[in-house]
């Protein structure tokens, strides 16, 4: 009799550390790592394609460039399809390049600098009815990471942010440095204390909800309607947050907007590195 009950207290207590929230956390992420896997072969199989046809569209719009006189007033419009379509090659290698875990060319630079570079592509994405705004913080907040990942991570954001409001709205980027104290590790065991800097995203859309929120990071997962999404745009964004050291973090209620805040590893002792 004692030792059926000794088996059944072993019982109980594995039970109780599968039930841990460090053992939820483990196996979350165990099986994030083999969804990541899945993009990793469909990016395999299909960014090397892709990149013939964004090239063979860059040599066009050139040949067409180049073959107008100089101040013609549709030159302007090449040089547009030339900058988006390598914007859109750098994209898709930087797809495959964190799918297959490969090294990044990364390097310090400020968050500050970079985002309003490609505001004008986000507005353009975004459309006239939404409004996109910046609001960068005033102090200088070195990051290290590839520029190029910082442009995809805004674009799928953006792009999220402007489908979740479907008409008029407003999105707003937002940059602030963040230092992570005991309390706010308690909250998000795998952000380790330190300084960051944050950046986030919002919008004033239809919300997300709590059970959503638990697979938006899914490879292939998405509530659009078909041939509206591919279900990679989050998992990327997660993915080359995760390669940088970082932390994302979703605020989400139906019918109250969403906001996704990304913590990045500040850079300031590499940066006085490369300055010496």
């Amino acid at each position: 009799m004692n030792n059926k009950q000794d088996y059944n207290q072993e019982k109980i207590e594995a039970i109780r550390v599968l039930e841990t929230p460090e053992y939820r956390q483990l196996t979350d992420q165990l099986h994030q790592a083999q969804k990541m896997e899945l993009v990793g072969c469909l990016a395999g199989g299909v960014v090397h394609d892709l990149n013939n046809l964004l090239t063979a569209i860059i040599g066009y719009a050139e040949l067409c460039r180049d073959a107008i006189e100089p101040n013609h007033p549709i030159r302007t419009w090449f040089d547009e399809i030339i900058l988006t379509a390598n914007e859109a090659v750098a994209i898709t290698r930087l797809l495959l390049t964190f799918a297959r875990k490969q090294v990044v060319d990364a390097r310090v630079f400020d968050l500050n600098g970079l985002v309003p570079s490609i505001l004008g592509l986000l507005r353009r994405l975004v459309g006239e009815n939404i409004t996109l705004v910046w609001n960068p913080s005033s102090a200088f907040r070195p990051v290290r990471m590839a520029p190029a990942q910082v442009t995809q991570i805004l674009v799928n954001l953006c792009i999220n942010a402007r489908d979740a409001i479907a008409g008029v709205g407003e999105i707003r980027i937002e940059s602030e440095s963040i230092a992570v104290s005991a309390t706010d590790h308690l909250q998000f065991p795998e952000l380790p204390l330190g300084q960051y800097t944050l950046l986030a995203v919002s919008d004033n859309g239809c919300g997300i909800d709590r059970e959503t929120i638990t697979h938006v990071y899914e490879p292939f997962f998405t509530t659009k309607i078909a041939g509206q999404g591919t279900g990679l745009g989050l998992a990327s964004v997660y993915g080359i947050v995760q390669q940088s050291n970082g932390f994302i973090h979703i605020d989400s209620e139906p019918g109250k907007g969403t906001t996704f805040k990304i913590y990045l590893p500040q850079a300031e002792k590499m940066l006085l590195s490369r300055l010496v």
